[in-house]
């Protein structure tokens, strides 16, 4: 019997989601970043095995929105649960905030739908730590599975695919086997640049950055990008830049590495910095970079 089925995954800001997803599919499907709120979509990874289809999504974590951006990470967020078979609530087991688990775990606990809690970092803890986390979590009646896993370290990965196979039923294959996402490749790219913009400047540029594709031109042995970065400060644009626009080239060639060994192609990306101030407020810029509620 062949099974199928979408999977939603929730939790707080930076608990590991898109570290999770992209060990499950085996490839890269969201960025990754050690900053809350690098995920900012709705992002769909497709798991594929000899017997099941999973459809994961990756959501931006429910935090406490400041703009029209952060209302929007929020509305996508909790409304893929609508849709799904299966919810991974996911936590951080060496950065407990049982206050912020509460008001996600409000938001779907009447979805009648079976919840797995994840309880992901389990190498940060002690063992005993770990083992009253876990009671706590079942004290509350409300999780079908609870799961403790580590997304980085590969463990127990296997035996929550196993758990989500046995929550769902018979279904078709969606999408095909060859297909790890359901993005277009200009989102892949723009998050790609977003994702060395947020390593490369550490902590002087905020998450509050943007990234589109201007254009895109693709042979069959080379993509050539032009894309447009966002800032909110003509600070943060200089620190981009960096001096005699070195950090610049370094981002470029970050991203051209990593979307070389993507797509098994040549990348040439021409990168423009641009100043528009609020720009997370802006509906219209807002579309224009992908960002839309579902």
């Amino acid at each position: 019997m062949f099974k199928s089925g979408f999977v939603s995954l929730v939790g707080r800001p930076n608990v590991g989601k898109s570290t999770l997803i992209n060990q499950i599919i085996g490839k890269k499907v969201s960025i990754v970043s050690y900053r809350p709120q690098t995920t900012r979509d709705v992002i769909r990874g497709v798991y594929n095995d000899d017997d099941c289809q999973i459809i994961f999504t990756d959501t931006p974590g429910i935090h406490k929105s400041e703009d029209l951006l952060g209302d929007i990470m929020n509305s996508n967020a909790t409304s893929v649960t609508r849709d799904v078979e299966v919810i991974l609530f996911l936590v951080d087991a060496a950065k407990k905030n049982f206050d912020s688990d509460k008001y996600i775990i409000d938001k779907i606990k009447d979805s009648k739908l079976p919840i797995i809690l994840v309880v992901n970092k389990i190498d940060a803890i002690p063992k005993k730590e770990l083992l009253d986390l876990l009671i706590h979590y079942d004290s509350l009646k409300i999780f079908n599975e609870i799961i403790p896993i580590s997304a980085l370290k590969n463990d127990n990965i296997d035996h929550l695919i196993e758990l989500i196979k046995s929550y769902l039923s018979e279904g078709p294959q969606y999408y095909p086997i060859t297909m790890v996402s359901d993005h277009p490749k200009s989102f892949t790219f723009a998050e790609t640049i977003r994702e060395k913009i947020l390593f490369l400047t550490q902590e002087e540029v905020p998450y509050s950055i943007g990234v589109y594709c201007e254009s895109i031109k693709e042979t069959e042995k080379r993509i050539t990008i032009h894309a447009i970065v966002l800032t909110n400060r003509e600070s943060q644009k200089g620190i981009i830049i960096g001096e005699n626009g070195n950090m610049l080239r370094k981002i470029t060639q970050f991203a051209e590495k990593d979307l070389k060994e993507q797509f098994n192609k040549s990348v040439r990306i021409t990168i423009y910095v641009k100043v528009y101030k609020n720009w997370r407020n802006n509906e219209r810029l807002l579309k224009m970079l992908g960002y839309s509620a579902q």
